[in-house]
């Protein structure tokens, strides 16, 4: 029986080819989209998933709160938090610590390949901790021993051209010694929150003033920790014990608060954007993108269902004959759900093929690695085998259960009559399918408003033609000013400035407690600080409202300072007349420092706030200070630079640099590129919100058309009596217009509200955006019935031409 379902499937799906091209492209445009979507989901819900012991794996944080009230969260923790707990704890079975500091000049012994990697470091738990994929070596003793290193597959190629690289040696700038190669790792995963291409043993660190350091460390927020608890231990109980012995280590006189908690690793991800320095996935996209895939797949769904009752009409007197010949309702309930399979399964079969193609392109635009193949985990094709499963039912179901309902005299006479009560579901569907195209074109269009205002907004700088170059030697830095001089040289230099940092900073932005006698906090208020030259100003086009820019002599302006609007603000200085500021302590990256002397600065101008962040945050309170201070040496030359023939300027500027030092990797950013990743994510959402507002469009064209193929054959009689009684063409396709119109409006009032709330509230990540205007509900809605005219034009121009004796003549 099963294959005879299928046998009269296949003949109904070869017989009806419009009809079956339809369904089944709307279906593969649904599943394909699903499974795109699905993958990506699967990917950012499973990040640090791949440990073998996941589940029990947590990272120390820190919550600080400081005198003020200011509350900030810290993901790393003091060295001797994890050394002395899993001595003292026996629930904590192993402690991992890693931490970076800075970049270094790695290369091999012979100096054939030489690059910049962070100088990353950690302890002998750490691969058993995070257990990745191993390519050779042994994880348990890998970080053990001194000057040990491991890499990742990647690095291993980029430094011997092999993986079969134990026992290498490469050196370090700066280490006298050479460090070999204990264990190569696959590369990690692209899920994974911490990421490294080099790892150096913790125990290569012998300096005195490091193992001083790390003896009575109990209070800095320098290593990165993770403790592998025993599965049957109580997270919240070791946190209270870790706080009462931290609490007993630290000093009683300590104005700053803290709280120590214990972070599960598959939490990581999408619950550290609130801590200092961090950034992960975003919950809400997921739950947006989730509820897209769904409306996208349900949409061609609801397609086949209006496809298949639309043409309800053809197939009225085969059903009538079946029953007629003893069929019951559960076989004919059957063969339509066999047809409904198989056209899934069809649909299926090509949106694999078609996620096949696209996944390179997808994971280029996403930055992922995501696959669809048989070493793809098991729980996806489960998930697949479901929604086969789902959308075979949810398409089948209803035409099924309608169609098998209807006495066989009624279907044989072919006076049937549909009622009220289909009708109006068919066109609830319609309404919801374009309620959510209408919604998708106003999120396209506000995202689309927002990313061009990021693009237009003054920032307070010009960020375009400036050639970024990374300082990363000492022989560099101690030469910025001769290489100043050579760089402004060059015919297409125009200006060229040195600084700490720069606007729209990829490393941690320092930032320093600052008061004067108009502060009376004991501990000053948070700025940003950013060490500067005199050229600075000038390279950036950055405006100077009051006083004076930096001379170009270190000797006169060593304590002095240029702050922007923000911090004048806050201090209450309106006029730059040498106010001294006092700054008593540093924080870097949520570590603070107590200097011990405050270090004092007078202020010597004002300069029109501008945006050294991206615009999802506003212009927080900054110092200029000159480029000598006590916080941060200088790391960047900038140069404006004209466009014309770059590539030879870059070569000049290389050129220059190794003239100083013959050991320097030449390393620059473009600005105006630089600030393009801090909207990554945002681009990414606009170019899917684009991408399934065209899919819902398209697949509500599909449901539309079905509706007005319904519509249609069942008013040729009316037609047919109007034509003779003296109606016009025009007349007639008015009137089968004018009801799908209709839905289209109300689609429209509906989708209006939703769409303002949801664009609403996605706008206020951003603390300068743009205002919603009216204008863009009023676009989205004569798009959505331009298209819907368009789409029923074919159906309601036939039905209308249609000579009236041939609809008559069965009367």
């Amino acid at each position: 029986m099963l294959k005879n379902y299928f046998k009269i499937a296949w003949r109904n799906l070869m017989r009806h080819k419009v009809f079956s091209f339809i369904n089944i492209f709307g279906l593969t445009v649904g599943l394909t989209s699903f499974l795109l979507i699905a993958l990506y989901i699967f990917d950012e819900l499973t990040f640090d998933s791949f440990h073998t012991h996941a589940d029990n794996i947590y990272r120390l944080v820190n919550k600080k709160v400081s005198a003020e009230g200011k509350e900030a969260k810290v993901a790393s923790v003091a060295y001797q938090i994890s050394e002395a707990g899993k001595t003292t704890f026996p629930e904590i079975i192993k402690a991992a610590r890693f931490t970076t500091s800075g970049r270094t000049n790695v290369g091999t012994q012979e100096n054939t390949n030489v690059f910049y990697e962070n100088y990353s470091i950690a302890n002998s738990d750490f691969l058993e901790v995070l257990d990745f994929d191993l390519l050779s070596g042994n994880r348990k003793t890998a970080l053990t021993a001194p000057n040990s290193v491991v890499l990742t597959e990647e690095s291993a190629m980029k430094y011997f051209n092999s993986t079969n690289v134990i026992g290498k040696a490469i050196k370090v700038d700066g280490d006298s010694l050479p460090y070999t190669v204990t264990a190569v790792l696959k590369d990690i995963p692209v899920n994974s929150h911490i990421s490294f291409n080099i790892v150096f043993s913790e125990s290569s660190i012998t300096g005195k003033r490091f193992r001083d350091f790390i003896s009575s460390d109990w209070s800095s927020d320098n290593f990165t920790t993770y403790l592998l608890l025993d599965a049957k231990a109580e997270p919240k109980s070791l946190e209270s014990k870790l706080n009462q012995l931290i609490k007993s280590k630290r000093s009683s006189d300590e104005k700053d608060k803290y709280t120590y908690s214990l972070q599960p690793i598959k939490d990581i991800h999408f619950y550290s954007n609130d801590f200092e320095g961090a950034s992960g996935g975003n919950l809400a996209y997921i739950y947006i993108f989730a509820v897209l895939a769904v409306f996208v797949l349900v949409i061609a769904c609801i397609n086949y269902m209006n496809l298949t009752t639309a043409r309800f009409a053809n197939r009225a007197r085969e059903i009538g004959v079946r029953k007629t010949a003893g069929a019951t309702r559960e076989n004919l309930i059957k063969q339509f759900i066999a047809e409904a399979f198989m056209m899934t399964a069809i649909a299926l079969f090509l949106a694999l093929l078609v996620v096949q193609a696209l996944l390179p392109y997808f994971n280029n635009f996403t930055h992922k690695e995501l696959t669809l193949n048989f070493n793809t985990d098991y729980r996806i094709w489960v998930g697949v085998g479901i929604v086969v499963v789902v959308a075979s039912l949810m398409s089948g179901m209803y035409p099924a259960l309608f169609q098998s309902s209807i006495r066989p005299i009624l279907l044989l006479k072919n006076k049937i009559n549909v009622g009220k009560g289909s009708l109006s579901i068919r066109r609830l569907l319609v309404i919801f399918q374009f309620s959510l195209s209408i919604i998708m074109i106003v999120a396209t269009a506000i995202v689309y408003l927002q990313m061009r205002y990021i693009d237009t907004k003054d920032m307070g700088f010009k960020k375009d033609q400036l050639v970024i170059v990374d300082i990363n030697s000492g022989k560099v830095r101690r030469g910025a000013e001769t290489i100043k001089r050579e760089f402004a040289k060059l015919s297409q230099v125009k200006n060229v400035s040195v600084s700490s940092r720069v606007p729209g900073e990829w490393k941690n932005l320092v930032k320093v407690r600052a008061k004067n006698e108009n502060i009376t906090s004991l501990e000053g208020k948070d700025m940003y600080f950013l060490g500067i030259d005199d050229q600075f100003v000038k390279t950036y086009d950055i405006q100077l409202v009051k006083g004076r820019n930096f001379t170009n002599t270190g000797t006169t302006d060593s304590t002095a300072v240029i702050i922007n609007e923000s911090a004048a603000k806050q201090l209450g200085i309106t006029q730059a007349s040498n106010q001294i500021i006092e700054i008593p302590s540093v924080d870097y990256g949520g570590s603070i420092e107590k200097l011990d002397a405050s270090f004092n600065v007078r202020v010597v101008g004002i300069v029109k706030d501008f945006n050294f962040q991206s615009l999802h945050q506003s212009v927080s309170p900054m110092i200029l200070g000159f480029r000598n201070n006590p916080f941060q040496s200088i790391d960047y030359f900038s140069s404006r630079v004209n466009s014309d023939n770059i590539s030879q300027t870059l070569k000049q500027m290389d050129n220059i640099l190794h003239s100083i030092d013959a050991d320097h990797l030449f390393e620059y950013h473009f600005l105006d590129k630089q600030w393009d990743l801090f909207y990554q994510q945002d681009q990414i959402q606009q170019t899917i919100f684009l991408i399934v507002a065209i899919l819902t469009i398209l697949i509500a064209c599909l449901g539309l058309f079905g509706l007005a193929t319904y519509a249609a054959e069942q008013r040729i009689k009316e037609i047919g009596v109007r034509k003779v009684l003296g109606a016009s063409i025009g007349s007639i396709i008015v009137i089968l217009t004018k009801d799908f119109v209709k839905l289209v409006l109300i689609a429209a009032l509906i989708a209006f509200p939703i769409a303002w709330w949801a664009m609403h509230n996605w706008l206020q990540d951003f603390a300068y955006h743009i205002d919603i205007k009216w204008w863009v509900f009023a676009l989205a809605g004569m798009i959505a019935i331009t298209i819907a005219l368009l789409t029923i034009s074919y159906q309601t121009i036939r039905a209308a031409l249609m000579n009236p004796v041939k609809s008559l003549k069965s009367e």
